[in-house]
């Protein structure tokens, strides 16, 4: 019987040893302007998640494609940078974590002058991959989690029932307080819960403030406010002037490519949907595409004519298509919002 264990055992043990690896990675190469770009790709069970990684040479020296390995609790990439007087190391672990990879932990090696200097930061509250845009994985490197601002809130209703209209706000970096922000609800249409989400809006590696406000149209239409890292004062701004040019219903931030999805539904039978992206020359959003969608067929629409009251849509018109016609920015938009 012992022996009869033991050799299921032994093809256990086995097993797992020669078993199918969990996650797949590969590189693409993409055009971007002049340049060509590396993205990152990893996929597990049916899901993929991507990253678009930062430029070697001229966002990050000598930057090499990273290499990944599969660990206990997940994978991680490894990155070497670096040239001349030091050469840098950083080392991202990834967990699963509800429905995506997070990133638990950031293993930094600085090599100065012959030097080496070690550490390892654990990043509080984990980041999901799908946040770590080019700026943001740029931001982590050579420890610079510790480096980055910290946003809390310690009201004893923070994600609970809303007991006051004043969302208290701190804002620390390197361990010292630096702002202390008081986002106030308005009196009617207020959501339940007090609650924000950090978010990269300008896509400049700096986590934003994200706070559902209110609705509109009767309390079925929600809208956001935002506070913005301003790097130069290194302090939030809230709502900047920047905020106005998009529309602030349904926000939604795809921060791997770079762009900002909002819509607003209509009281005529219309949803239209935007998209922007951020010019950071200018410090302001510039809308590329507006969608229109009539829930009433089930079809949408770029063309600006069936904006308008009362225009009958032409299903003869080839602007006038199906979700599965759409481009897949569209249906990339669509998915997000419905997330």
């Amino acid at each position: 019987m012992k022996k009869l264990l033991l050799i299921f055992a032994l093809i256990f043990t086995l097993g797992l040893a020669f078993a199918e690896p969990n996650y797949s990675f590969y590189l693409t190469c993409r055009d971007e302007m002049s340049h060509k770009r590396y993205w990152a790709t990893i996929a597990r069970n049916g899901e993929k998640w991507s990253l678009r990684l930062p430029l070697a040479d001229f966002e990050a020296k000598n930057l090499a494609p990273p290499q990944f390995s599969e660990t206990d609790e997940g994978f991680s990439l490894f990155f070497s940078w670096g040239g001349g007087r030091w050469f840098q190391q950083d080392t991202f672990f990834f967990r699963d974590e509800e429905d995506e990879p997070v990133l638990y932990k950031v293993q930094s090696n600085t090599d100065e002058y012959g030097r080496t200097k070690d550490g390892d930061l654990e990043i509080n509250p984990p980041i999901k991959i799908s946040r770590l845009g080019t700026n943001k994985i740029l931001n982590l490197f050579s420890g610079g989690y510790k480096r980055l601002p910290k946003v809390t809130c310690a009201d004893s209703d923070y994600d609970k029932p809303i007991k006051d209209k004043i969302m208290h706000i701190k804002v620390s970096k390197d361990g010292n307080l630096i702002q202390n922000l008081e986002y106030v609800y308005e009196a009617d249409n207020h959501p339940e819960k007090k609650h924000f989400e950090l978010v990269d809006l300008n896509f400049d590696g700096f986590d934003d403030i994200l706070i559902l406000g209110g609705y509109t149209m009767k309390g079925s239409q929600p809208y956001y406010d935002a506070y913005l890292w301003n790097s130069h004062e290194e302090r939030y701004d809230f709502n900047p002037p920047c905020w106005e040019d998009v529309c602030t219903l349904y926000v939604k931030c795809d921060e791997i490519n770079r762009l900002l999805y909002s819509s607003e539904n209509t009281t005529h039978g219309l949803i239209y949907y935007f998209i922007y992206e951020y010019d950071e020359s200018k410090q302001k959003y510039i809308e590329i595409g507006t969608l229109y969608y009539n829930y009433t067929t089930d079809f949408y629409s770029e063309n600006e004519k069936y904006a308008e009251w009362g225009e009958d849509w032409d299903f003869r018109d080839p602007t006038v298509v199906e979700f599965e016609e759409l481009p897949e920015h569209w249906k990339r938009c669509l998915e997000f919002k419905s997330q």
